[in-house]
């Protein structure tokens, strides 16, 4: 997938999974590199570390692993050439970074709960509302006040994080400060894409719920109704133990991939409407017939030759890449194409008659040499004529004794 191309929410979630199996090699490196860190917090704590140093270094190394599993999917959705060990070494001044913003993410939301607190301070209503409910004497419009007030509560937080979602990315990959970040976010998520990163946020945090979710009902529901003959819980056979473990290993999956996805919205989010820079798409097809680009009063082709470009032709036109291409094992004509559109000033030799205008043309060494070698034997050649025609001039002259 062409990540500067514009793809929907679906298409980024289902190309997350497939960056999840690319970075396979990456991933089992990052993983055991989590597992010796969680060792390690384990001897510590065995060792008497204070609780709060401890829950400190905790916080800032979850922190920087964070900030380094994003530089992997970065680094292979992007196709660089940053190695595993480079992502690591190169996460640490970004996981501070990541530390401040996290800090800056929960004051907002402590100041955000005191908000609601104060708001609704004294209210009786949502007593009335639990209760009603208990007692089933709650009406439609009970379920209506409580809804619309749970979406207005709702309304700003869902808000405010799809505006900064896309902060913890350019912190790890763009590596950006925290403030920097927060403003890069607000940038690519203006006017109508807010509603993407809306969109992505929310599969985000209910992707997990909803996989849970299924599971849960299978296994209070579904199993019982429909495979009560075959599954027993206290002696599992070898096929549920296998549904077991692959439930594990596709939520294991899951959870992984929504940091790619994450990655990727951002990604296409930048390279797209923040940098123009999707892949250009045709808007003026020229014909197929050959096209003479030296104008109509420089006679470089035949007469009859090529297809004359009109200045409307081209008006919306924008030239984005150019290329040359020849044979490769042709060194001569890869030679010649670099002294001629590649020329260098002393390599440019200009040839003009008073009388016949001609236009100018690139010569490079060779061609230079041979026309001045010919242009010698040429005046050579008229010496020796005159010279001969003066002797057959010149009158016989006899001697004798």
């Amino acid at each position: 997938m062409e990540i500067r191309e514009q793809h929907n929410l679906a298409r980024l979630l289902a190309e997350a999974f497939a960056l999840l199996n690319r970075c396979g090699g990456a991933l089992l490196g990052y993983l055991i590199t989590v597992l010796l860190f969680m060792l390690a917090g384990g001897v510590l704590v065995w060792a008497g570390m204070p609780k709060l140093i401890f829950q400190l270094l905790n916080y800032v190394v979850s922190a920087y692993f964070a900030i380094v599993l994003l530089r992997i999917f970065g680094a292979k959705a992007e196709q660089t050439d940053e190695s595993v060990s480079n992502s690591f070494s190169a996460s640490v001044f970004p996981a501070v970074y990541m530390v401040v913003f996290n800090i800056f993410y929960g004051i907002c939301w402590v100041v955000f709960g005191l908000l609601v607190a104060f708001f609704f301070r004294g209210s009786s209503f949502v007593a009335d509302w639990t209760m009603q409910i208990m007692t089933g004497t709650a009406t439609g419009g009970t379920y209506a006040s409580i809804v619309l007030t749970v979406l207005a509560v709702a309304a700003v937080p869902l808000y405010v994080g799809a505006r900064l979602l896309y902060a913890p990315v350019a912190i790890a990959i763009r590596e950006q400060g925290p403030i920097e970040a927060i403003l890069y976010s607000f940038q690519l998520t203006s006017g109508t894409r807010v509603l993407t990163s809306l969109g992505a946020m929310l599969i985000i945090m209910l992707l997990p719920m909803l996989f849970v979710s299924a599971v849960l009902y299978g296994g209070y529901v579904a199993i019982p109704l429909y495979f009560a003959d075959s599954f027993n819980l206290a002696q599992l056979s070898p096929v549920w133990i296998g549904v077991f473990v692959g439930l594990g290993i596709l939520y294991c999956a899951i959870l992984l991939a929504l940091p790619a996805f994450l990655v990727l919205v951002f990604l296409n989010q930048d390279y797209g409407h923040n940098r123009d820079s999707f892949t250009p798409q045709a808007e003026l097809k020229l014909n197929s017939r050959e096209t003479q680009v030296f104008g109509a009063d420089n006679n470089i082709l035949p007469p009859g030759v090529g297809n004359i470009v009109r200045p409307e032709d081209v008006a919306h036109v924008e030239v984005l890449k150019s290329s040359v291409s020849a044979n490769a094992d042709d060194g001569v004509t890869q030679q010649h194409l670099q002294q001629v559109y590649q020329p260098k000033p002393e390599d440019l030799v200009q040839y003009t008659e008073e009388e016949d205008r001609m236009p100018t043309i690139l010569f490079d060494d060779d061609m230079a040499r041979q026309i001045e070698q010919e242009r010698t034997m040429w005046e050579n050649k008229q010496k020796q004529d005159k010279t001969q025609k003066g002797e057959d001039d010149a009158p016989s002259v006899k001697m004798s004794k």
